[in-house]
């Protein structure tokens, strides 16, 4: 019986982790492996769709399963798989962690397992802000301990080449996890947004988050926003707000809107969705005229469904997204004004007929990658 540990940010009420958790059990299934463990945070959050298609899943609490056990474990597999995200990064401040403590347990994990000759696989990874030289340390530990490492971006990829001199028959250069299933570009359950079209002039998607990088200004970037959506709804657009994530995290996005945006979700023309499941998103996208968002799954979400974005690149990973696919409606938060933040929505929504074509484009060509580069152990 072939059996894998699945490892990633899952049980966290994170969409993007989500829709990976369901993406990677579906290709673990094909690759023939009977029994699965995932980690998770909290077993109550992970979605009710990924519980009903997989009712043997053994779900593992991330922090409260000793290192014994977890030596036992890795032991027992016939590998380990890291199911996409920002593996490698140091943490910013405004997460309220260690700098170090992800990657630190990372490479643990995979020095155990490479000690038990259990092969380890990184699928559709990226490496994120590495600003100093132990960080570049640990993670060159840790992926000189795993058997192969497939990396979502071109600059993930030559990052781990270039600076930390990991052999090339070691990595792949490849694109998200999010394209390895098709189950994205179309409405799996509908979710009915309760706006009068003869009313408003679009409606607006909008999903910011808290975890911002220590070096942006906080309180420009929070009026910035504030700013931005009193003037959608002044100019007599629908906004939605969207929060990817709705629990778990303290400073999750919910929690966060619901703060910033308190005047707006009082006045007609604004309200925020309490949570949005995977099964859902699609659904709820695809009656978004235009989506402003942050997190990374926010816009390749929006991509797949077709649905022109604004992409405010709060990390690397956003920005090397929309250089890399050569999307022209992006900012980095770094440069976020609301003169230009309007600009490039009003030039996202006027051209949205040609944006849709282009997405419809960049899309297939996202897929086609994926299954070009697609893991077989």
């Amino acid at each position: 019986m072939k059996q894998v540990l699945l490892l990633g940010s899952y049980g966290q009420s994170n969409l993007g982790d989500d829709l990976l958790m369901w993406n990677y059990l579906q290709l673990l299934k094909q690759q023939g492996f009977e029994t699965i463990h995932v980690n998770a945070n909290t077993v109550e959050l992970i979605p009710e769709p990924i519980k009903k298609s997989f009712p043997g899943l053994k779900v593992i609490n991330t922090y409260d399963t000793s290192i014994l056990d977890y030596l036992r474990l890795i032991r027992q597999m016939d590998c380990v798989v890291y199911g996409g995200g920002t593996l490698y990064k140091e943490l910013y401040g405004s997460t309220g962690r260690g700098k170090y403590s992800v990657i630190i347990r990372m490479m643990g994990f995979n020095m155990m397992a490479r000690l038990f000759g259990t092969p380890v696989y990184h699928l559709n990874i990226g490496i994120g802000s590495l600003k100093t030289a132990m960080g570049r340390w640990i993670t060159e530990r840790a992926l000189m301990a795993a058997s192969h490492s497939i990396f979502r971006d071109q600059k993930s990829y030559d990052y781990a080449l270039e600076t930390l001199k990991i052999p090339p028959e070691k990595i792949t250069k490849s694109t998200d996890g999010l394209f390895l299933n098709h189950i994205w570009e179309k409405p799996w359950e509908n979710k009915k947004l309760p706006v009068d079209r003869e009313k408003y002039r679009r409606v607006v998607g909008v999903n910011i988050l808290s975890d911002i990088p220590d070096w942006v200004d906080r309180a420009k970037y929070i009026q910035t926003m504030q700013t931005f959506v009193g003037e959608l709804i002044s100019a007599g657009d629908y906004v939605v707000l969207v929060p990817f994530q709705y629990a778990f995290n303290p400073r999750n996005d919910k929690v966060f809107m619901e703060d910033v945006f308190a005047k707006e979700i009082a006045m007609d023309g604004c309200e925020i969705l309490p949570q949005v499941a995977i099964d859902e998103i699609s659904s709820v996208l695809q009656q978004c005229d235009v989506f402003v968002g942050m997190r990374f799954h926010s816009l390749l979400l929006s991509l797949v469904n077709h649905v022109p974005f604004v992409a405010v690149a709060y990390d690397t990973k956003c920005w090397r997204f929309v250089q890399e696919t050569n999307y022209p409606h992006a900012l980095e938060l770094e440069k976020l004004d609301i003169k230009t933040l309007l600009e490039q929505y009003e030039r996202a929504a006027k051209t949205a007929a040609k944006t849709k074509k282009q997405l419809a484009v960049m899309s297939d060509q996202l897929y086609e990658e994926a299954k070009e580069t697609a893991w077989n152990p």
